[in-house]
């Protein structure tokens, strides 16, 4: 099935003609580094799978001197810079009690981080500390007592101010403002002082002013989403005037960015269709125009990559199949076109990185290969290699992924990815069903590492692994989401399993030798899996697990539960509630079915769990002890939703791996 998006009128019309010629001039810097002489993937040591990256969410400075990244130091992610013409790497941070979890630049020579002790992540929803500091470490200054409460950065203003746009509810809980602040001084100057209120977005135009607001309305009852309002105004001193309303999902419009001219906005909406799409917004008739860009089989509600300094929108990413961008610009289509001929084992990202554009970085990755950071000097036409990320697992030993499509029972199509051995032939293999969290999310790609690369390092011990998106993961259509309403351990159950006995069918699985894993929701669907279909599955291994769906609803000390009405309005919609649905919920609540269950059951909770707190390992472990059913239970005690210090994520990976050894082996 074809990634191509279909890109409307002048999208695709300039991107063959100016490639062939731009491509043979690319001269590409080749450096190797020694790697671990492993002779196959299974002996490379849990450590080294699960080992943090050398460098992760590398960022260009305005003028394209220098790079921004985080490294592991002293046990922990810091900040460090990399100037280009030098090469040398300073430490800008030297943290060894908290991380550097996210980072921006504010001008040349100063940053702006975020920090918070990733090992001990509550699963609480929070901005974290905000701290602005010069690329020497200098002048370090804690915004959390200048903006209370946090903030999320809109824009850096580029006139070396230091200033940045923001927004933030210093004034009403209920509304964002925004600001122009400087990271300096700590001073802020509001720009929405007459915002039209209940303000949960901005965009800005290209001479950073507010200038569209999303509203989110008042609930008209439990039972309804709320509607969302967009408003616009002409210029800073004109009133606002609302332009646009949603009462549902199929209608709903999220603004995205002005172009360079100040008046074409782009927004996503589903346009009472299945799947969302990029549209121009004709704000003069309060209506969409012509459509950008769309997809037949994924949503695309975001993407758009802008120029650092125009602001000019180049071009969209997605991810279907495997993640790619579709460039409108017909400079940046040759570039791509370009690299992706000298990179052509990789898939190859361009950020455009400097106010003249002269630079760009690039990140080329792929399903095998964690990914190296390069920089393209456009004048030159040459790629110069700047670092790897994960040079000690050797893409030769990697394992191949694949994109399958599958039909559930129902005939939903359900979109997912297999990664199978390297080596091995791919026929009657053991297999480990990989379930994402939320339930409503998007969690698989066809390029998959990040901090946890679980497919590539249970597919180096000999197994299969499929990564579904069954009904209820997003990005896929409204169809694909609202089926789930209230399906949980039902439709939504049965969408993995079919996935399963998909491959079975194939001839790829061994259908006696299948186990499931996964975490928050994923460990429900694996603990609900062994109930369900007791005798299909081998074992199954559960992490900071929904074990009964009346705790999750009333539980009344979870995060969730304390900082928003969820559990009183669209908890109702979407799962059910405990005073109608009892019957339901018991029937598919692991903890209340534990008698059900043959297979083999591992169970590991966080005790500092917020999201999902110790109550549901407890209630399961007790209801499998009643029916006299084994469970390999364990509690890492300073651990929360997830497991981040890095000898619990070791010791969580080897019990794992022995686990499923154990009962897929045989």
């Amino acid at each position: 099935m074809s990634t191509m998006y279909t890109v409307i009128r002048h999208v695709l019309k300039c991107v063959i003609a100016a490639t062939a010629a731009f491509a043979a001039n690319i001269a590409l810097a080749q450096s190797s580094a020694a790697v671990p002489n492993y002779k196959t993937a299974a002996d490379i040591p849990v450590s080294e799978f699960f080992r943090l990256p050398s460098f992760s969410q590398m960022a260009m400075s305005p003028d394209g001197k220098k790079l921004a990244a985080l490294a592991p130091l002293k046990g922990r992610e810091n900040l460090v810079v990399i100037d280009l013409e030098t090469r040398k790497s300073t430490a800008t941070t030297a943290f060894t009690t908290v991380d550097v979890n996210w980072f921006t630049w504010v001008d040349n020579s100063r940053l702006i981080f975020r920090a918070s002790n990733r090992q001990l992540e509550t699963g609480v929803w929070r901005r974290g500390a905000m701290i602005a500091i010069d690329v020497d470490g200098q002048n370090s200054r804690n915004l959390a007592s200048d903006i209370r409460g946090g903030f999320d950065i809109l824009a850096r203003t580029r006139d070396g101010s230091g200033d940045l746009i923001v927004s933030t509810n210093l004034r009403d809980i209920d509304s964002d403002d925004v600001y122009r602040f400087n990271t300096r001084t700590g001073r802020s100057k509001l720009l929405t002082f007459d915002s039209p209120g209940r303000v949960i977005d901005w965009v800005l135009d290209q001479t950073l002013e507010p200038r569209v607001a999303l509203r989110l309305e008042p609930r008209e009852s439990a039972n309804k989403p709320r509607r969302r309002t967009l408003w616009h105004r002409k210029a800073a001193n004109d009133s606002w005037q609302q332009i646009g309303e949603s009462t549902s999902d199929l209608d709903r419009i999220s603004p995205l960015a002005f172009d360079e001219d100040n008046q074409t906005l782009f927004v996503s909406s589903r346009n009472q269709g299945d799947r969302s799409a990029v549209y121009r917004y004709d704000i003069a008739n309060k209506r969409l125009g012509e459509a950008v860009a769309q997809h037949p089989w994924i949503d695309l509600s975001g993407g758009l990559v802008t120029h650092p300094s125009t602001g000019k929108v180049l071009g969209i990413r997605h991810s279907a199949e495997t993640p790619s961008t579709s460039w409108f610009d017909e400079r940046y289509s040759a570039i791509q076109a370009g690299l992706d001929k000298a990179l052509p084992s990789t898939v190859n990202r361009i950020t455009p990185g400097d106010d003249s554009a002269r630079y760009l970085l690039v990140f080329a990755q792929s399903a095998t290969d964690a990914g190296t950071y390069y920089i393209f000097d456009t004048q030159k036409r040459a790629l110069d290699r700047v670092a790897a990320t994960r040079e000690w697992l050797p893409p030769a030993l990697m394992s191949e992924r694949r994109f399958v499509m599958y039909k559930a029972r129902g005939g939903l199509n359900i979109p997912a990815w297999l990664t199978l051995p390297r080596g091995v032939e791919a026929k009657n293999l053991p297999m480990i069903v990989h379930i994402h969290g939320g339930p409503w999310v998007r969690s698989y790609h066809g390029v998959q590492w990040g901090r946890w690369p679980d497919a590539q390092f249970f597919a180096s011990r000999g197994y299969a692994v499929l990564e579904p998106e069954p009904r209820g993961s997003v990005g896929f259509g409204a169809k694909h989401y609202q089926s789930s309403f209230k399906q949980w351990g039902l439709s939504m159950q049965d969408d993995i399993t079919d996935g399963a006995l998909h491959l079975v069918s194939e001839g790829i699985v061994d259908k006696s030798r299948m186990c499931l894993f996964g975490g928050s929701y994923g460990g429900y669907a694996t603990l609900q899996g062994l109930v369900r279909d007791p005798d299909l599955w081998k074992c199954g291994h559960a992490y900071v697990a929904v074990t009964d769906i009346e705790l999750k609803q009333n539980v009344t000390w979870s995060d969730t539960a304390r900082f928003s009405d969820y559990y009183e309005t669209d908890f109702k919609r979407w799962i059910g509630d405990i005073s109608t649905d009892r019957e339901r919920f018991d029937a598919t609540s692991p903890a209340k079915n534990a008698a059900k269950i043959k297979a083999a059951v591992m169970l590991t909770m966080g005790g500092q769990d917020q999201r999902v707190p110790l109550i549901h390992g407890t209630t399961m472990r007790d209801a499998m002890e009643k029916v006299g059913k084994p469970i390999d239970y364990k509690v890492y005690v300073d651990e929360a939703h997830g497991f981040n210090g890095n000898e619990n994520v070791i010791d969580f990976y080897t019990r794992t791996e022995a686990f499923f050894a154990k009962h897929l082996k045989q």
